[in-house]
């Protein structure tokens, strides 16, 4: 192991001592199939019984968890993102219903390949149905999320072609940052390398202005030991706090977020 790659540990290392102190079963699980440690034994309930491990969220009927913004309904943003913490737990006992969460998004996608949240008076701009950014973004999303659970490989592969014919001459989605890592990913998985290559070029340009939650996000979607997971992992492992967790948005610590940071130190 080398010194920079000591130096990652080093990080994850006092990240570990954040999450056992500051995180909630879910997260501590998360962090220990991370980490390769094994999952921690499930917690007894305040009657001392063994419970499964329930996801942050409730989950809806119709599989897919909501959104701050979407009045009870599942959100596909809000199910993706779900998903993505629940990738971690291969093998934990969990209450989330992953297929059904999986199958909601796959019965959502258009017939043209796209994906568009449902309509709400209250659905962001970044989200609003009929935007292009928002378009590239969800479908973008929508088929990373199904790649990683190795599922629905042909809405996945109609997905990378209506990301592929959205791309302008300068191999650029009209999507937002986050559009271009998650595109390149699904790019990459069905033998698009150029078409991901250029989008990672995109990226490149602003990398230096992304912030930690953005890094934690691209990380985990480059390949474990290259060029842009360990100069990804560097400027995580910078902007550690000295408590060992990780800022978020809100500009707190972050059990979740420190957890998703350690995933991409592991890559590194």
């Amino acid at each position: 192991m080398d010194e920079t790659s000591d130096g990652l540990h080093e990080a994850a290392d006092r990240a570990a001592n954040y999450i056992r102190g500051h995180g909630g079963p879910f997260d501590r699980a998360r962090f220990a199939a991370v980490a390769g440690a094994g999952l921690p034994e499930a917690e007894a309930d305040a009657n001392g019984s063994t419970a499964a491990l329930e996801p942050p969220e409730p989950q809806n009927p119709d599989g897919g968890w909501a959104a701050p913004w979407s009045g009870g309904a599942s959100s596909l943003d809000a199910t993706c993102f779900m998903l993505d913490q629940l990738s971690d737990l291969d093998d934990a006992r969990t209450t989330a219903n992953v297929s059904a969460a999986l199958e909601f998004i796959e019965a959502a996608q258009s017939p043209d390949g796209t994906w568009r949240e449902g309509q709400s008076d209250r659905t962001p701009d970044w989200l609003m149905p009929g935007s292009a950014p928002a378009r590239a973004y969800l479908t973008a999303n929508c088929a990373r999320t199904l790649l990683v659970a190795k599922t629905a490989a042909e809405a996945v592969e109609r997905a990378a072609r209506a990301l592929e014919w959205a791309l302008d001459p300068h191999g650029r989605l009209p999507g937002p940052m986050v559009a271009h890592w998650l595109a390149a990913r699904v790019f990459r998985e069905t033998g698009r390398e150029l078409a991901a290559r250029r989008l990672l070029d995109v990226v490149g340009r602003v990398f230096d202005q992304l912030d930690t939650t953005d890094l934690a996000w691209f990380g985990s979607d480059t390949q474990p030991g290259d060029r842009w997971t360990k100069r990804i992992a560097l400027r995580l492992a910078a902007c550690q706090e000295p408590d060992g967790s990780w800022i978020d948005e809100s500009g707190r610590p972050s059990a979740l977020l420190t957890v998703t940071v350690c995933r991409v130190l592991l890559r590194a």
